[in-house]
């Protein structure tokens, strides 16, 4: 499916928050100088080129009293990379999972997959209720997985722009200290966070009018990032998923972290707490058309940034196990 100029203009704004009103997409088209019906005949088509992963609901899931945490594991064979994806997949609460390392075959600047033996190969995000988390988090503990938290993000919720190649996300500086208790979740609020978390096939009119009031004020403290449609990167030509790793000493991290996290090619900023075998203390991720493209993106940012006299590496992610969102209230 080609897109139009037009039509690329119109994928981009589609992703970013739609209107809380009874009509977004009306309100939407208006802004766009296109028709309501234009807009929904332009999802049908996107939904059926399968790109659209679905239209609904982002929300942050510590304000909902989760804990998120991503994990890596390393394995020593193929068949135990396999066995331990199957099993972390299998997991509730498991949103992403991924090979993580360097492309087999594939050499730039000398590099090659031999440079990465010894560091984690699997690594996977778990999210589940505050008082529910470490019981599962401990059910895959034979597979000695380790965590890293994130200490401080600096940077969330991507949106991906076709036209220029770039992102453009709402830039949040939150760290533990800054970040409020989470409020108690009545069943009401609960019910309303399960309405509206999966896709909907009601795009004229996806709000229930006693809702909006709540959604507004969630959108407003940030409970509530966005309600917009959500794409599957790889489906859209971002096929080059890359976490780019510095080690900065921690007394820097948060001036690189911010300076990161300002440029358009990162869609997520991370800092996160070192291992024995993983002594990096900022993460970025990048997404890109192909590994040259992305190495390329990833020398450019230590450059910029001022980064080039930290060790660092890329992790690319060589193979999806699993992709969803964080589904609440179960």
């Amino acid at each position: 499916m080609k897109l139009t100029t037009e039509q690329q203009h119109w994928l981009y704004a589609l992703q970013r928050p739609w209107p809380l009103e009874h009509n977004p997409l009306a309100i939407l088209a208006e802004r766009l100088g296109t028709t309501e019906a234009s807009l929904l005949d332009f999802i049908t088509d996107l939904r059926a080129a399968g790109r659209v992963r679905r239209i609904g609901g982002v929300f942050d899931a510590r304000r909902l009293g989760y804990r998120s945490c991503l994990f890596g594991v390393r394995t020593e064979s193929p068949e135990a990379l396999q066995a331990a994806a199957a099993r972390v997949c299998a997991l509730s609460g498991v949103t992403h999972a991924y090979t993580r390392g360097w492309p087999e075959g594939v050499e730039i600047e000398g590099v090659t997959a031999a440079d990465y033996v010894g560091y984690p190969d699997l690594w996977y995000t778990l999210s589940a209720p505050a008082n529910s988390f470490e019981a599962l988090a401990a059910s895959l503990a034979d597979l000695k997985p380790h965590p890293f938290p994130a200490l401080t993000r600096y940077k969330i919720d991507v949106v991906f722009d076709l036209r220029t190649r770039n992102r453009d996300e709402r830039t949040e500086y939150l760290s533990p200290d800054t970040t409020a208790t989470p409020a108690e979740v009545s069943e009401a609020q609960a019910e309303i966070v399960r309405r509206y978390q999966d896709d909907t096939d009601t795009l004229a009119a996806p709000f229930r009018a006693e809702d909006l009031p709540q959604l507004r004020a969630w959108q407003a403290d940030g409970t509530l990032r966005r309600f917009a449609l959500l794409l599957y990167h790889r489906a859209n030509g971002f096929m080059a998923n890359g976490m780019c790793c510095w080690a900065v000493p921690a007394t820097e991290v948060d001036t690189y972290g911010r300076r990161l996290a300002a440029m358009p090619e990162v869609t997520h900023c991370y800092a996160r707490p070192t291992s024995e075998n993983f002594p990096f203390t900022i993460y970025a991720m990048i997404h890109n058309t192909s590994w040259e493209a992305a190495y390329e993106v990833y020398q450019r940012l230590s450059r910029e940034a001022g980064l080039t006299t930290f060790p660092s590496k890329i992790f690319f992610s060589t193979h999806e196990y699993k992709k969803s969102s964080l589904r609440f209230f179960l």
